[in-house]
């Protein structure tokens, strides 16, 4: 069955009216009433409350240090990558946990979609050696964890497609397996939408579960975004866009030279805009401290995943959102958890 994630208010015509512009272009006014609107939401309930995984153990690293390559030293580019993979490993199971599934009757097809080399894959199998792994990715990429798969003499395949292509029914072999586990790591914009819908289609013939890492909000898609039904109660659609552009603001500066774990400091500088926003115009352009960009890039976010996370509800999914490792090892550090029972299809 086709899922739609079309609003019921707007259609391709009305899509096709949604133009990315830069926030240089936008009219003073309309950016700070937009800015405000975002502060309003982030001081309010959300759909789903942001949960800790808390921090990677000893054990953690101790038990996937055979995974580790030879030379590597603390904090390097690949063990933080690393540390962010181990967390969402830890996170799925932490989810699963809290939801009650039973884990031990079988073993899942683990689809990794945006694969690239395979490395989340790779650190699953480490956690529950006998599933079955597809890495689906439409390009072809430095193949590391296929070598690692046959050399484990693992149950494994490659699909070189694109995430909108892909049909679970013609996964080879994946008729063998009643439960299907849908993970990616950092898919940027769009891609993740697309992911919720196979995920839905999915769910629809078998036990389904989501871990998406999320990411790149600012390269969302009107077209291609879920949460429409959402959204359109809270901003114009016409806002999509410069929300997207905003989301930006919470990864564009270095965290350790600023004071966003200040809450005073946070929301003094909050409390200042709301009250006079008009202080923060220097000539043709809204000049904002960067503690409050950062907090306004957030709360963008913040509505971006609760659209989605309520397009997953609205599926008969149960959802969660964890904050899955510390915002300096990745400022993209919220994982979307997502799970729906054969019985509930």
């Amino acid at each position: 069955a086709v899922v739609s994630t079309q609003s019921g208010h707007y259609g391709r015509d009305e899509i096709r009216t949604l133009l990315r512009e830069p926030l240089s272009k936008l009219p003073i006014q309309d950016l700070i009433d937009t800015c405000l609107e975002l502060i309003n939401y982030g001081s309010a309930s959300k759909i789903c409350k942001l949960n800790e995984t808390g921090p990677i153990s000893e054990e953690d690293i101790d038990h996937y240090r055979p995974l580790f390559q030879k030379g590597e030293k603390v904090g390097s580019s690949a063990l933080r990558h690393a540390t962010q993979q181990v967390a969402l490993v830890n996170t799925l199971a932490v989810f699963q946990e809290e939801i009650s599934t039973d884990t031990s009757s079988s073993d899942p097809c683990f689809v990794e979609l945006g694969a690239g080399s395979g490395k989340l894959s790779q650190w699953f199998h480490h956690k529950v050696n006998d599933s079955y792994f597809v890495l689906v990715d439409r390009q072809m990429c430095r193949k590391k964890a296929d070598g690692y798969f046959r050399k484990q003499k693992s149950n494994f395949v490659r699909l070189k497609m694109d995430i909108k292509d892909i049909d679970v029914t013609g996964i080879p072999d994946v008729d063998a397996y009643k439960k299907i586990c849908f993970a990616c790591k950092h898919l940027c914009g769009g891609a993740t939408d697309m992911a919720l819908v196979s995920a839905v289609q999915s769910a629809q013939l078998r036990e389904t579960s989501v871990l998406i890492a999320l990411c790149c909000h600012h390269l969302c898609s009107w077209e291609l975004y879920t949460g429409k039904d959402y959204l359109v109660k809270l901003f114009k659609p016409e806002q999509f866009y410069t929300l997207s552009s905003l989301s930006a603001w919470a990864t564009c500066f270095k965290l350790d030279t600023m004071e966003v774990d200040n809450v005073e400091v946070l929301n003094n500088v909050v409390q200042k805009f709301r009250e006079n926003p008009e202080s923060f115009i220097q000539g043709e352009h809204l000049v904002l401290d960067r503690n409050l960009q950062w907090y306004i890039g957030r709360c963008a976010k913040t509505v971006l995943n609760d659209g989605r996370a309520q397009f997953m509800l609205n599926h008969g999914f149960r959802v969660q959102f964890y904050r899955y490792v510390d915002v300096n090892v990745s400022p993209e550090n919220t994982a979307l958890l997502c799970f729906k029972s054969a019985a509930a299809t």
